[in-house]
């Protein structure tokens, strides 16, 4: 859009220029939400970036649950979604348009990037408490949740198994459509141990009051990691028992990895900006929601291990907070050149 601005001379000649007129894009009414199904722990920490920012920012939040990255990813481009809880594996290669995410972005990937990286994830594989399975080598034989739509999902599930040295042909596969799903087809009896699961699902409370729950441990061993690490990317974090671990019965290692927060890639900066801010001043009220989301503190929005590039609405914000190093600045260019 153009603007006419009209200067009188001194000699009573008139000028007239034609200068950019920029208006800032308005924000959005509502901000969409994607995260993986009701009963996981992706679904709480969006329901908790909703709450949050929906209370704290001009903005209203819808939290949309659905079967994972795979079915919100392709709304992003229709701007049906505007921001998405996924892990580290999702956001790279929805970004780079790899795996799965070939096909489904046509080989471009998604227009997305990075608000604020939020907690690791804790994973392992649920059994009942009256099992007898205590590692992840007593699973050889036995029945295993699987065969999942979400290929991160589906990797994790295989690496924690790896991790006792089982491979996904020596078990006998029950195909479930989530990881709330795994965690039923144990309750029910119908598996032996769920898919990957993480501390903090709802449903794992319903598996401790019908049938006892356990997660397994990982084996913290250089060999054992190594074949963990290869099937899917993150690392090994010690927990103990407490509130919202329900399932880890003593101190014990499993596998982690990093939640990010994304959004579209032509979300209007002041709305990221808005987003970012929001969760920054108030991230204290996240650990109000969840226990677990305690460990979502300010150390944690900024991160050199970051996958994809940050937005430039949430940049803002941390330069002004001090917190967005040169060292950023060059892994953001860095991850903006992967992308051709």
């Amino acid at each position: 859009m153009k603007k006419i601005l009209i200067l009188a001379s001194v000699t009573g000649v008139f000028l007239i220029w034609n200068i950019p007129y920029i208006t800032a894009q308005p924000l959005p009414t509502i901000l969409n939400v994607g995260t993986h199904p009701v009963g996981s722990f992706f679904n709480v920490v969006g329901t908790a970036v909703a709450t949050v920012v929906g209370k704290h920012s001009p903005m209203k939040t819808t939290v949309k649950p659905m079967a994972g990255p795979s079915a919100w990813y392709p709304l992003i481009k229709t701007q049906e979604i505007d921001l998405g809880v996924l892990n580290n594996w999702d956001a790279e290669k929805g970004y780079l348009g790899e795996s799965v995410y070939g096909k489904l972005s046509e080989g471009k990937g998604f227009p997305v990037r990075l608000i604020a990286i939020s907690i690791n994830n804790a994973i392992g594989l649920a059994v009942a408490t009256d099992s007898g399975i205590y590692k992840y080598s007593d699973l050889k034989g036995k029945r295993v949740a699987g065969n999942l739509p979400t290929p991160s999902l589906q990797l994790q599930t295989e690496a924690l198994l790896l991790n006792g040295g089982v491979s996904w042909s020596e078990i006998k596969p029950v195909p479930v459509s989530s990881v709330a799903e795994g965690v039923k087809v144990v309750i029910e009896g119908r598996s032996d141990a769920s898919a990957t699961c993480t501390i903090g699902m709802p449903i794992m409370e319903e598996l401790q009051a019908k049938r006892g729950a356990r997660i397994l441990p990982i084996d913290p061993s250089p060999e054992a990691l190594k074949r963990t690490r290869e099937k899917f990317p993150g690392y090994p974090i010690k927990v103990t028992p407490g509130p919202g671990k329900t399932g880890v019965e003593k101190e014990q290692y499993l596998w982690a990895y990093d939640i990010y927060l994304i959004a579209r890639e032509d979300l209007p900066d002041q709305a990221a900006y808005q987003v970012v801010k929001a969760l920054w001043e108030n991230y204290k009220d996240l650990g109000a929601i969840h226990i677990l989301l305690r460990d979502w503190t300010l150390d944690k929005f900024v991160s050199k291990e970051a996958l994809i590039p940050y937005h430039p609405g949430s940049i803002k914000f941390y330069k002004e907070k001090g917190v967005w190093t040169d060292e950023m600045a060059k892994l953001q260019e860095s991850l903006l050149t992967k992308k051709k």
